[in-house]
């Protein structure tokens, strides 16, 4: 046998077992970080340079597949499922490269962006912390999950104790200051139109003397519950304290403001109440003005409701600003 001949074949020998102990190495490796991925009861995943190459079981379950390739035969990542909300990360906040974005975003030193998801498992919201690591010695990240949708509900819960009245479940005083502040602004800004009805419970006080304080609270909660339901969702309304409610509108004209206010008014004055069965309101009106302040805005429109009043209950009275 020529020594050419010989020395090709060892070659070729050798690199054919070069190659193939290369091949079991790497099968050995992804099959070391498959059992790995699997032992991980939260969300892991690993992204390469072309996209999504590993998922766990947990991952595939939570996101409602048995396989990476039926995922990925519906979704191009797995980006596609963050759902949009404010302080969350979602397909659109980084583009196509989001994974490599958020490792190399100097801002972010820990690497780590709110999630919401949509779980097809349970058929409900998740929120998570995502935190991503880039794989030592190799072009790919690990991604991994980590569950807050207990302490995000648990501090909505509270943001909600603090923004709701707790009686009626709609806005309370503190919050409806809040809100104030970004509408006079704008308003001011914009020359956006802005308009406030302030009602109260005609002789609220009969009522608690004569049937208690629950019956007064009942009152209160079925009053709520009846205006709510004759608003628009943008429409802010609010207990502005005792028997007293404020409904703010913006882009709304003082002329459709008081028609509202008359449905209103109409609406309460014929419905029948569980227990007292018939209740009235008065109601002042008025509209922002460029010239106005928070306090002359408010004080406008409380001189209606007190003429309302003096003028005999259950109506409603427009008061404009003096030009």
């Amino acid at each position: 046998m020529p020594m050419t001949y010989t020395i090709a074949l060892l070659f070729v020998t050798f690199l054919g077992t070069y190659i193939y102990s290369k091949y079991i190495c790497k099968q050995e490796l992804k099959g070391f970080i498959n059992s790995f991925l699997d032992s991980q009861q939260s969300i892991t995943v690993v992204y390469n340079t072309k996209g999504l190459n590993l998922i766990n079981k947990a991952g595939l379950e939570f996101f409602g597949y048995d396989s990476l390739p039926s995922l990925l035969a519906s979704h191009s990542d797995i980006v596609d499922f963050f759902i949009e909300e404010e302080k969350c990360v979602s397909k659109y906040t980084y583009g196509k490269n989001w994974v490599e974005s958020i490792y190399n975003d100097k801002k972010n030193r820990n690497n780590t962006v709110k999630v919401k998801i949509f779980s097809k498992k349970d058929e409900l919201d998740y929120y998570f912390y995502l935190k991503i690591s880039k794989m030592k010695d190799r072009k790919e990240y690990l991604l991994t999950f980590n569950d807050i949708t207990k302490l995000e509900r648990d501090k909505n819960n509270i943001k909600k104790l603090a923004e709701l009245d707790p009686l009626t479940q709609i806005y309370n005083r503190v919050k409806l200051n809040e809100m104030f502040r970004g509408i006079f602004f704008n308003a001011k800004k914009y020359n956006s139109v802005v308009t406030m009805i302030l009602f109260d419970i005609d002789h609220f006080k009969q009522i608690n003397d004569n049937y208690g304080h629950n019956v007064g609270d009942k009152v209160l909660k079925e009053l709520s519950s009846l205006i709510r339901g004759l608003l628009r969702k943008d429409d802010i309304f609010a207990r502005w304290g005792g028997e007293e409610f404020v409904v703010v509108l913006q882009n709304i004209s003082l002329t459709e403001t008081t028609k509202l206010a008359s449905r209103l008014r109409e609406e309460i004055d014929k419905f029948h109440f569980d227990v007292v069965e018939h209740v009235t309101c008065s109601f002042g009106v008025t509209q922002f003005t460029q010239r106005d302040t928070e306090s002359l805005f408010f004080e406008r429109v409380d001189e209606a409701l007190y003429e309302a009043k003096e003028r005999g209950r259950n109506r409603v009275v427009v008061k404009e600003a003096s030009r």
